[in-house]
């Protein structure tokens, strides 16, 4: 008793810290100065052995630097220009570019300051002719918020040939409200544009297959993590303990999900009216939760739910398609091998899920509550929580429909279902699987109230219960 009230215990304090951990933060002192989101703009152009970076860069960034002002608050450019070059540096420091994993060296040739409504950053050979104008006159009245600090860095690169990469550091003060949008202007007939937030990590400009394949399979596997999934994953193994039929269901999960994915990735919905779908696939998988919830108070089988897997994983897919096209910017010119492995590590992703969930459940089951009991408190309280998000997801589902004309909602539901079908077809394989790779269930609610099961959890003989 008292290993079990401790074990209670901790798993009571692990909670309170990951609450901790996810609930939001009071703002900082001096974050609360800042704006929620701060862009940089800027260009890059790698020729004649050399990296060439332009960047605009909100003079709000500096605020904690107290550059001269005169007046009400005006900057006063006659006595400016030693800590323009300090904050030219932090920013070196914060935008970092690498040549063969070697961090290259910045050096700056020009610099000046701009007004808000200056376009010069429109193009890179306008922003390269803006920074060789002469400097702005001591005169002139510009708040210390306000405006721009454009930058002209220059990078020696080495003599074999580059392989630039970059990676925007995230700073104390700042902390990952920077984001940089940057052009690459490559020798290739289109420049690529990227928007690279602060703490990302390294980007490289022309990626090796194997450099997209590991920065996708990464991309996969961190964005398809969510607390209602796990909590649908949750309910869809808790009634078993046959591992690998459980295996088998989230394969299918992955499969169906891989192949809605790659065809909203690869603009399947690009002409159809979509901004319903989001709150479908919410409401879906609330319903699917609550579905699964009662089915394991009853007498659950393996082999139904893999439609329901393949379903959830297929709408699930549609979200998880807008991630891929969003990150195709970093595929450079290998766009299969990013489709490939970013599906990749969303199968990862799903297995190391079911791995930490199984094993999570049988310790619950072992320690702290028999698998019974286990049951219905992972289902009630599953279910009453899922029953809420889904009249709620419902009703602003139904009330976005109810604004979207005919003609567009129609296709969009024809495309929708047409991509759904082979999860459709997945989920109806599982009816000629054989019997052993379903595995028997936990002991139900239902079977213990109709006085099937022993006091410890075991069948009496000759009191099996059709599974529904």
């Amino acid at each position: 008793m008292l290993g079990t009230g401790r074990l209670i215990c901790a798993c009571f304090c692990a909670i309170i810290c990951l609450l901790g951990l996810t609930l939001p933060q009071p703002a900082r002192a001096n974050g609360g100065d800042y704006p929620a989101e701060i862009i940089m703009q800027g260009f890059l152009k790698v020729e004649d052995g050399r990296a060439i970076l332009l960047v605009r860069v909100p003079l709000v960034v500096f605020a904690g630097m107290s550059l001269p002002k005169r007046g009400p608050g005006y900057l006063d450019l006659a006595n400016i220009d030693a800590r323009l070059r300090q904050a030219a540096a932090a920013t070196g420091r914060q935008i970092e570019l690498t040549s063969d994993g070697a961090t290259l060296a910045p050096a700056l040739k020009a610099f000046r300051l701009a007004f808000p409504s200056d376009r010069s950053f429109a193009s890179y050979s306008a922003a390269l002719a803006h920074l060789q104008e002469p400097p702005l006159p001591e005169s002139t009245e510009l708040f210390a918020t306000q405006g721009y600090l454009d930058l002209h860095f220059e990078y020696s690169l080495p003599s074999n040939g580059p392989n630039v990469a970059i990676r925007v550091n995230a700073t104390p003060d700042l902390g990952q409200r920077v984001k940089l949008r940057l052009e690459y202007v490559s020798a290739g007939p289109t420049a690529r544009t990227y928007e690279l937030a602060a703490g990302a990590g390294r980007v490289p400009l022309e990626p090796r297959w194997y450099e997209a394949a590991w920065l996708f399979a990464k991309a996969g596997f961190s964005g398809s993590f969510a607390i209602d999934r796990f909590v649908f994953l949750l309910c869809l193994i808790a009634p078993f303990r046959n591992f690998r039929g459980l295996l088998a269901l989230v394969l299918v999960f992955a499969a169906s999900q891989a192949v809605t994915l790659t065809a909203a990735a690869e603009g399947a919905l690009v002409d159809v009216e979509t901004g319903w779908l989001a709150l479908l696939s919410n409401t879906v998988l609330a319903a699917a939760i609550v579905l699964l919830a009662i089915a394991n108070l009853a007498a659950p089988a393996l082999h139904r739910r893999w439609l329901v897997a393949a379903i959830i994983g297929g709408l699930g897919g549609f979200g998880l398609g807008r991630l891929l096209s969003d990150a195709g910017q970093l595929a450079g010119t290998h766009p299969l091998v990013a489709v490939v492995f970013f599906n990749v590590g969303v199968a990862i992703a799903a297995v190391v899920s079911l791995g930490v969930a199984f094993f999570a459940l049988r310790l619950l089951f072992s320690k702290l509550l028999a698998a019974l009991l286990g049951v219905v408190v992972l289902s009630a309280v599953a279910g009453h929580a899922a029953w809420h998000g889904m009249l709620n997801n419902g009703s602003e589902l139904g009330s976005m429909l109810e604004r979207i004309p005919g003609a567009n909602l129609w296709p969009a539901m024809a495309v929708v279902s047409l991509w759904l079908l082979p999860a459709v077809l997945l989920g109806v394989i599982a009816y000629f699987l054989p019997k052993p790779m379903h595995g028997a269930p936990f002991p139900t609610l239902l079977r213990a109230l109709q006085g099937r099961i022993t006091e410890d959890g075991s069948a009496r003989p000759g009191s099996d219960t059709p599974r529904v």
